[in-house]
């Protein structure tokens, strides 16, 4: 890499693409790809979360059965782990920037259409959809952004974008704070609904869906992947555009007249199948394919841990209050709260509160609490701070040592909460545990560093497969498991976060060599 850029203003020379990207320089460029990138995952992040507070509103509504409401709060995610795979090879042969606004776009459609829909199934069919949708900017942002930058920033932006994961978890309760609590209605009889606050909170949810896909319009194709497509000079065009604005030079000023590429050329033609397994075939053999499973399991794990709980807090913390209301005088601790709420549905309270009870069980109530949103909104706050402390020490601490360090700290905060005594303490716990969820930005960053460019967009597709498998399965599991075994619930935990630790400890740390995608394919 040049060290000193000044030598070079008055040459024109070839140079790798590492190098002649760092002659770009940092600047309004990068900035503005940043925040419209991030906002890709902040609209993953809303789509694929949003039931965590429309179900509750929704349920009456809809008529929705218990199993349908955790089934309607899982789907998305098996929507994404269903098109993720298809998503990754249509960004690796078609492009990135292609992919990105047909995503966004079709989610944002499906979503306006579900906040139309009265029919409990259908619903629940666009909301998969919806998912799978939207799958594709899960899938494929980390590859973009991370091709406009060197290897040094690539570690730094990476996690930076993932900064707007804690937005989206902002944005989630903030909108919903403001917006569910109101109580109108509007009846539309020729679709045969009415019309209330939380179906115009689903089209708030998908507005940024639409306002991202038409910032991306003024953004370029990735310039990495020109050049696995033998468009060399497209890819120069790009970064002397990246020059000039970052600079405030002309683009005749760029140093750089040609990049060089260590690869065979651009994709041939083939058939969909012999295509699809070319770019599949070097993720799943020597030496990549140890690389593919190891972090495939971290995204599953840290799904399962992380998602499948946040998605169950607000209704753990609706349990909790309700046994501060009803048992004042008793200490309150996790399991305690949960096992009282299963007995309320069983058996008979005394009459002091019988009356109040037996309303609560039998009528529909969709009103979510105020203090459900402050929570989650906390939360959202504490993922930006973590977020931005891993950007400023991802370089130094090591992607591997923060990874240990946020599993470690997760499974202490969570084996703690089970047994501690109080309101406030366990809330916050908890909340520590599900931020564990910013090790998927750190798992993101170290896949892009691990997989050639020719594959790392699949690569990223089938380790966040198998993350949004882990989410769908840890949210169909959390709620068993605590309302049933909820003094063993962190000790599962426990044994999952362990396995995760030894396979930090088992993935290489080194760069891939960009020759690896033909000689193993």
């Amino acid at each position: 890499m040049p060290k000193n850029i000044s030598n070079f203003q008055n040459r024109k020379e070839k140079y790798n693409f590492d190098d002649a990207v760092t002659f770009t320089g940092y600047g309004a460029y990068n900035i503005y790809l940043l925040f419209t990138v991030g906002g890709f995952l902040m609209c993953v992040i809303i789509e694929t979360m949003s039931m965590m507070f429309i179900v509750p509103a929704a349920k009456c509504d809809l008529n929705l059965s218990l199993s349908q409401q955790g089934l309607l709060s899982s789907i998305s995610f098996f929507g994404v782990v269903a098109s993720s795979y298809i998503w990754g090879f249509l960004a690796d042969t078609q492009g990135r920037r292609k992919v990105l606004i047909i995503s966004l776009i079709s989610s944002f459609i499906t979503s306006i259409i579900c906040s139309l829909i009265s029919y409990s199934s259908l619903f629940i069919l666009l909301r998969f959809l919806n998912g799978a949708c939207v799958g594709g900017a899960s899938s494929i942002t980390y590859a973009y952004i991370g091709e406009f930058h060197n290897d040094k920033l690539r570690p730094k932006i990476v996690s930076g974008v993932a900064v707007f994961v804690a937005f989206g978890n902002t944005y989630l309760p903030g909108m919903a704070w403001v917006i569910l609590p109101q109580e109108w209605r509007v009846n539309i009889e020729f679709l045969n609904l009415v019309f209330r606050p939380w179906r115009l909170l689903l089209i708030i949810y998908a507005l940024p869906s639409l306002l991202f896909a038409v910032l991306i319009y003024l953004l370029p194709e990735s310039p990495k992947f020109l050049m696995t497509q033998g468009k060399y000079q497209e890819a120069l065009e790009i970064l002397k555009s990246m020059f000039s604005i970052n600079k405030g030079m002309s683009k005749d000023d760029f140093v750089v007249s040609e990049i060089t590429w260590e690869d065979t050329g651009p994709v041939k033609e083939r058939s969909f199948l012999k295509t699809i397994w070319k770019q599949t075939a070097p993720i799943l053999k020597r030496p990549l394919l140890y690389k593919t499973i190891g972090v495939s399991i971290l995204q599953f794990g840290i799904f399962a841990s992380t998602s499948g709980m946040i998605m169950w807090y607000p209704t753990i913390l609706n349990t909790m209050s309700q046994f501060t209301e009803y048992k004042p005088d008793e200490e309150l601790t996790l399991c305690r709260s949960i096992y009282w709420e299963q007995d309320l549905k069983t058996t008979a309270l005394q009459d002091t509160v019988n009356e109040t009870t037996n309303n609560f069980i039998k009528e529909c109530n969709d009103v979510v609490k105020t203090d459900v949103f402050l929570v989650s909104l906390a939360i959202g706050i504490i993922y930006a701070f973590m977020y931005i402390f891993i950007g400023l020490l991802i370089n130094i601490i090591g992607k591997k040592n923060l990874l240990c360090l946020f599993l470690v700290t997760a499974t202490t905060a969570g084996m703690i909460s089970q047994y501690i005594v109080g309101y406030q303490l366990i809330q916050i716990l908890i909340a520590i545990f599900v931020t564990g969820g910013v090790q998927v930005g750190i798992v993101n960053a170290v896949v892009v560093d691990l997989f050639p460019t020719k594959v790392r967009a699949m690569a990223l597709a089938m380790s966040l497969m198998f993350g949004r498998l882990g989410a769908m399965v840890g949210t169909n599991a959390v709620g068993p498991l605590i309302y049933n075994w909820c003094d063993y619930i962190f000790y599962i935990f426990t044994a999952n976060h362990i396995v995760l630790l030894i396979v930090i400890y088992l993935l290489p740390s080194t760069r891939p060599l960009e020759k690896i995608v033909d000689d193993s394919a």
